[in-house]
């Protein structure tokens, strides 16, 4: 328990931290507005942030602890995802459902297995699997640094972490510009 509290400890404050200077500028900008806060806008902008930090904090630690005197540096490269048939396999077939729930998103409800869910709960869902997978995909790479391999033993699990953190950078910066009138205090900025 205290080592998942550790590792979504260190992304979700670093992420805070990162945020709460737009945070300060929309209350002190806007109050004269009478406006709610936009809870969703930071909580997206927030959740960007930590799943930059969450994938790519172990690699870093992972290199500034590697082990250089190690006799082999390079551990086996056979338990690593998408090697195995299996592993494509259900890589697969996460990737096709994760493009047919993608119409369900249309409306304000949608049914799941005939259960009324709503659409927000299915796209923070379909969120947190880009994550889930940027997180898989570092779990070697940071093995490998911290034997005192190099950054590049895992190539296709480099390239996939190296575009998970690159959308959810671009995502994060187009909110930022997308919102910076907000932030400086433009009146009907919407």
């Amino acid at each position: 328990m205290q080592t998942i509290l550790k590792t979504l400890g260190s992304p979700s404050l670093v992420s805070l931290l990162l945020i709460l200077p737009f945070m300060i500028m929309e209350v002190v900008n806007r109050r004269s507005f009478n406006e709610d806060f936009p809870f969703m806008l930071f909580f997206g902008l927030w959740l960007s942030l930590f799943a930059i930090t969450l994938i790519l904090l172990p690699i870093v630690r992972a290199r500034q602890t590697g082990n250089p005197d190690m006799a082999n540096p390079v551990p086996a490269q056979g338990d690593t995802l998408l090697i195995t048939p299996e592993s494509v396999l259900i890589t697969s077939v996460v990737i096709i459902l994760f493009l047919a729930i993608i119409p369900l998103l249309n409306g304000p409800n949608s049914e799941v297995f005939r259960i009324q869910a709503p659409s927000l709960f299915i796209a923070l869902i379909l969120f947190s699997l880009p994550i889930a997978a940027g997180m898989i995909a570092a779990k070697p790479i940071v093995k490998t640094l911290r034997t005192g391999g190099s950054l590049f033993a895992h190539p296709i699990h480099l390239i996939i972490v190296v575009v998970i953190s690159f959308l959810f950078a671009m995502g994060f910066v187009s909110l930022i510009l997308d919102q910076w009138p907000c932030f400086v205090g433009v009146p009907n900025c919407d």
